[in-house]
């Protein structure tokens, strides 16, 4: 049975002890008088017999604090005890004005601001610690003046040794009531925590709900058995780890946010040991401060195949998405916002329209969106429409009669119980958007020929478009019902020029990459790198990457300059000047030093062979000598 324990440094203390163990009830399982070399071992002691709760004093308080993890209450000096020991000390040294030091542990005496008033005494406190040496301690008092020492029985024994008059920190039997008092209380509190923890403990087995339970640093204190089940886990293990190594798909910034107190709750969903878990979360708040959060997980059963050739089949045409929504978050820094969002759009089944130019992140969130869903097990299917007249989209999206194989040819028909991405939503035709608003809105497919053939169609529409569909729709060129179908969750994915973080990543990705491919070495100038920045990239992520290979591959000197890089971009996609404000401090130079700079390079870089860079710049090597002379170059 648990109790408390009382290690007390002197026989007065005992005493004083007893006499109030007899005069009220009280919990004390374990009782010894100690010194500082077997206080410790006698904590264990008590703790082995249960004492889940030690009271001590001074020096062995700390002791047992430091090498063990019990809760210890310590025994302090009272205002009245600690008046009652100078006065004695002003009687042994008959002295009206003394100076007096008290030596003591951290938090073991009273205030003693106006000691000095009451008592017409000079007092020096004098703070006991591990660290340094009590002897060296009491000779620096010794050398600032003190007449008289009041401390623990080691100061007392060393100061006497030095000749200096000292007296034991003594007790009336006040501070260990108070003390015992307090220790009485703990135990109280502890055994309606302890009968609190069982019936919660209770109730969180008894849940159908994984649940975890975190502190403010966001460590596992609690996991219930339904949550160690669902993350295929040990309970113990678990504890003392955090929660993120748990729940991987975690958003480190918001749960900073939940255990700072910014935000009370939050609610994601996640995929974790390969399950998809809706996520709740909620601050545990003692007196307006945060103490930790409460973290309740339940699954969501996927769509499964119950064709396991089916499926395989799938994976043979290819149909399958390999994006993640966590790596997309990751790698791009402009794009978390979205990702986050798509996360809680994926475990919807409505249709979902991603805007934006067009880039390899569109790819990557379509198939991410497909990985966070519950239909993560079925197929992936994607359709592009562009330059695709009316007749063949219908055949694309619904499939034609085929006695052998009726709606097998339709991508509907291969992306049952999964997803289909359709690219270019803005080329549908108004025939082709009504046919696709009937199959999402009564989830039932004919084929294109056959209006009597019917098969219950469970797919989920992710459609992309670069379009303003918005004015389409007010030009009567799309669908009003289907406009607001897709717009309800809408993804706006930023163009590459307004993540200028993304810019700065790939660049100094792709420039790495291709100076490692081809074995060059180059160093890109400030000005340059501003340039290439600044710059609008309207073809996205691949035309940066393309840009990067032809200046590595092209450039001839050491350093890429600005001026090079300006020329490229120039020849390249025939920018001039009219789109660099942006990007330009400085008058951009004339076309002509450009050319006379490029021709530089390029015979440079072919030695001077003037057949190799005609060939190299696509002219005649006729034109390279005229445009030689032009610009005098030899």
């Amino acid at each position: 049975m648990a109790g408390i324990a009382l290690l007390l440094p002197n026989e007065e203390l005992m005493e004083q002890a007893e006499r109030i163990m007899e005069e009220k009830d009280h919990h004390i399982i374990f009782i010894k008088q100690t010194t500082a070399d077997s206080v410790v071992n006698e904590a264990r002691n008590a703790i082995n017999q249960g004492a889940n709760i030690v009271v001590a004093r001074g020096h062995q308080a700390m002791e047992v604090k430091n090498y063990t993890k019990v809760p210890v209450v310590e025994i302090g000096i009272t205002a009245q005890e600690l008046g009652l020991t100078i006065v004695r000390a002003k009687r042994i040294l008959k002295k009206k004005h003394p100076v007096i030091g008290i030596f003591s542990w951290k938090g073991m005496l009273c205030d003693t601001k106006y000691f000095d008033e009451l008592f017409e005494v000079e007092i020096h406190e004098y703070l006991l610690e591990d660290t340094r040496p009590w002897g060296d301690l009491i000779d620096d008092a010794i050398n600032e003046g003190i007449e008289f020492l009041i401390g623990g029985e080691r100061c007392v024994q060393y100061s006497n040794q030095k000749g200096l008059p000292a007296l034991h920190l003594s007790s009336t039997g006040e501070s260990l009531g108070i003390a015992l008092e307090n220790a009485e209380n703990l135990y109280y509190m502890s055994e309606v925590e302890k009968h609190n923890y069982a019936q919660f403990s209770t109730v969180l087995d008894s849940s159908f709900s994984g649940i975890i339970k975190i502190s403010e640093d966001g460590i596992v204190l609690l996991i219930n058995r339904v949550m160690a089940q669902i993350l295929k886990i040990n309970e113990s293990t678990a504890i003392g780890k955090h929660v993120r190594e748990l729940l991987e798909g975690l958003d480190q910034v918001i749960l900073d946010r939940i255990l700072q107190g910014e935000i009370e709750s939050y609610s994601t969903f996640i995929n974790a040991a390969d399950q998809a878990l809706v996520v709740i979360i909620e601050a545990i708040q003692v007196e307006g401060t945060v103490k930790g959060a409460i973290i309740s997980c339940n699954r969501m059963k996927r769509l499964k195949w119950n064709d396991d050739d089916t499926m395989r089949e799938q994976f043979l045409r290819g149909n399958v998405a390999r994006g993640n929504l966590d790596d997309l978050s990751k790698r791009y820094y402009g794009l978390k916002q979205v990702a986050d969002l798509a996360k809680l759009y994926a475990q919807s089944s409505s249709s979902i329209l991603v805007e934006g130019p067009y880039g390899t992140e569109i790819d990557a969130l379509c198939q991410g969106i497909h990985n966070y869903s519950l239909r993560k097990d079925g197929p992936y299917v994607i359709v592009n429409l562009d330059g695709v007249n009316e007749d063949e989209q219908l055949r694309l999206l619904f499939g034609e009669e085929d006695m052998k194989e009726p709606l097998r040819s339709g991508a509907f028909r291969k992306a049952n119980y999964g997803t289909m991405v359709i690219y270019h939503l803005e080329k549908l035709s108004l025939a082709v958007q009504y046919r696709l608003l009937r199959v999402i809105t009564k989830h039932q497919l004919t084929t294109y020929m056959d209006s009597e053939t019917v098969q219950l169609m469970e797919v989920r529409i992710i459609a992309y478009t670069s379009a303003d569909i918005r004015q389409m729709m007010l030009d009567g060129r799309f669908r009003k019902d289907l406009y607001y179908l897709f717009t309800t969750f809408r993804l706006e994915v930023p163009p590459l020029s307004e993540r200028k973080k993304d810019v700065e990543m790939l660049l100094d990705e792709y420039m790495t990459y291709y100076l490692n491919l081809y074995s060059r070495y180059h160093v890109l100038s400030a000005e340059a790198r501003s340039v290439l920045l600044n710059y609008p990239w309207d073809g996205q992520e691949l035309q940066l990457k393309a840009f990067c290979e032809h200046l590595i591959l092209t450039v001839g000197k050491r350093v890429i300059t600005e001026e090079y890089v300006r020329f490229l971009l120039d020849k390249l996609y025939n920018r001039r000047g009219e789109d660099r404000k942006d990007e330009a401090k400085e008058p951009v130079e004339p076309l002509g030093n450009q050319e006379r700079f490029w021709l530089e390079n390029m015979l440079e870089q072919y030695h001077g062979n003037r057949v190799l860079t005609a060939k190299a710049l696509g002219i005649s090597t006729t034109t390279l000598w005229r445009k030689m002379k032009k610009y005098n170059l030899k």
